[in-house]
């Protein structure tokens, strides 16, 4: 499951709040896709929640995991320098 969600500052009209779902759906379909494409934004799910401070948040919720594997919970950053000849490994200050 991934969770995005953004802020709406409070009065800053309906066209902030259209444009901040466009931005989640988005990005939350574009974390999914091997391509970065769209192609899961009907499957966004988003709620609207009104902050006691008159911002309103965006929370979207796709079933869905990363697509990158950096990005997965189980993502070993030394295993894949360990695994990808094309990284570059981190230098120690000691060096």
């Amino acid at each position: 499951m991934l969770i995005y969600q953004r802020k709406v500052p409070a009065g800053a009209g309906r066209d902030a709040f259209d444009v901040t779902v466009v931005h989640v759906v988005d990005h939350l379909s574009s974390i999914a896709s091997p391509t970065d494409g769209g192609e899961f934004g009907p499957d966004v799910v988003i709620t609207r929640e009104d902050q006691d401070d008159g911002s309103i948040l965006v929370v979207g919720q796709l079933d869905r995991e990363a697509d990158a594997p950096y990005l997965r919970a189980d993502f070993d950053p030394e295993q894949d320098v360990a695994d990808n000849p094309l990284s570059v490994q981190s230098i120690d200050e000691g060096q």
